[in-house]
């Protein structure tokens, strides 16, 4: 099964629900600490959670596996809910080469999220379109 979801509403509304499902933090999905998320114990786990853990640890492996720049980006913006103005003044460019930029790393992270869901077989799958 396939569920089709805007790439938008999905990192900036729905990845909220997921991490509190999965009893994470957004913040526990930065490169740095993906490699190092447990998982809630199976005889407890309802479905739902385990679920929410599945997306949140494609969505944190997704953003590990982007470029250097992407990853600033993808983390700023969706994990630490900075506004696109203060990543990209923390970053140097200005609004053009940003916005060429922050492309890129959506288009890299969807590429990335599916290939880590179908690497897990994760149940719907979540198709994101911009």
């Amino acid at each position: 099964m396939e569920v089709t979801e805007n790439l938008k509403v999905f990192l900036k509304q729905d990845l909220d629900m997921f991490v509190a499902h999965s009893g994470r933090h957004k913040t526990d999905l930065t490169a740095d600490k993906i490699d190092n998320l447990t998982t809630m114990d199976k005889v407890i786990a309802t479905e739902e959670i385990t679920f929410a853990e599945n997306v949140t640890w494609c969505v944190g492996k997704a953003i590990q596996k982007c470029s250097i720049k992407s990853k600033r980006i993808l983390t700023g913006v969706y994990l630490f809910d900075h506004t696109n103005k203060e990543v990209m003044k923390k970053m140097g460019y200005g609004k053009t080469r940003y916005w060429e930029l922050k492309q890129i790393a959506i288009n890299e992270f969807m590429k990335n999220f599916a290939i880590y869901q179908k690497k897990i077989d994760i149940e719907p799958f979540i198709k994101l379109v911009k």
